[in-house]
């Protein structure tokens, strides 16, 4: 199926690396708004396991040589049948350590992406789109995470939500970004969604009172019909920036609210904001990929987001 499994597998003094190239199935997916890759599948080797589920330390796919996800081991099942065995995997990319991780409440101050999140948390397998704007004060509340930290940061410096580029590179900016041609591809299926069950239209932030000096409105919310109206407490996290604080939030209920996506028979090694052509979604950006592979062959499903974030250039 062209994808390969990779086991960094411990023993006492050495870490062993074990390749599989035979699967039963697996599916490899990242999309905006997550802070991870994820990978899952079931690949076979041959006679007698040389290792127990507890020893795996990394997992990593492959595809054509090259790394598409590179990750923890969140479950490992090995089964040892007859004449072979099994190896399930799930895993996410080292990013989500991001989302899993407080960091120390403070106003940071002269960050850039790379700063901020390299010193609240430590962990040289993430990387980080580097030089980016120096932003003045990102304030880190209470029991928030690091990747609440990140976010912040992005929509002040740039106006754009991160997201993870290759396997756990946190980038900001677009760049030049490939245009993948999908045109000469089989087509099984394209189709549009539309969701607006998370829609705002009025967000209200108080202030040291009981006042609520900082309002935001969002007239598309409006012209669909949608009354939805939040009050939050004075958010220190926005403390510098409400005005930009409250659109934020009427950006994000935004997300995903209108989708097209597009399947095909094959993968051409898509990352997120890449560009398309073909599929009915012809330049736009990838907001969303999955990749399936069965014993039907490997399935490509990509999603653009029609939202604040999705399509920003």
């Amino acid at each position: 199926m062209s994808f390969v499994l990779i086991l960094d597998v411990a023993y006492e003094e050495e870490i062993v690396r074990y390749r599989f190239e035979s699967s039963l199935g697996f599916v490899f997916e990242k999309a905006l708004y997550l802070p991870y890759t994820q990978f899952s599948g079931t690949f076979i080797g041959q006679v007698e396991a040389p290792f127990e589920a507890a020893q795996v330390q990394c997992v990593t796919a492959e595809y054509r040589s090259r790394i598409v996800h590179y990750g923890m081991p969140d479950k490992i099942v090995v089964k040892q049948e007859k004449s072979h065995y099994k190896v399930t995997v799930t895993s996410r990319s080292y990013t989500m350590l991001l989302a899993q991780n407080e960091p120390y409440p403070r106003i940071n101050t002269n960050v850039t992406l790379q700063s901020l999140c390299q010193r609240n948390l430590v962990c040289d397998r993430i990387s980080y789109e580097d030089p980016t704007p120096q932003v003045g004060n990102i304030y880190v509340r209470e029991h928030s995470t690091v990747w609440d930290a990140a976010v912040a940061y992005c929509i002040k410096a740039s106006g754009r939500y991160p997201y993870i580029s290759g396997c756990n590179t946190v980038m900001m900016t677009v760049g030049d970004r490939r245009n993948v041609d999908i045109s000469g591809k089989v087509l099984l299926e394209r189709g549009s969604e539309a969701q607006s069950g998370r829609i705002l239209s009025d967000v209200y932030m108080k202030e040291l009172d009981d006042d609520y000096p900082f309002e935001a409105h969002d007239t598309s919310a409006a012209s669909m019909g949608i009354v939805r109206t939040r009050y939050y407490p004075l958010d220190m996290q926005w403390l510098y920036d409400p005005q930009v604080g409250l659109q934020h939030k009427l950006d994000i209920s935004n997300r995903a609210a209108k989708v097209k996506s597009c399947s095909y028979l094959g993968y051409l090694g898509e990352d997120l904001m890449d560009t398309v052509t073909g599929g009915g979604m012809s330049g736009k950006r990838i907001n969303s990929i999955r990749v399936k592979g069965s014993s039907e062959g490997v399935i490509t499903t990509l999603k653009a987001y029609d939202d604040r974030y999705g399509q920003r250039s």
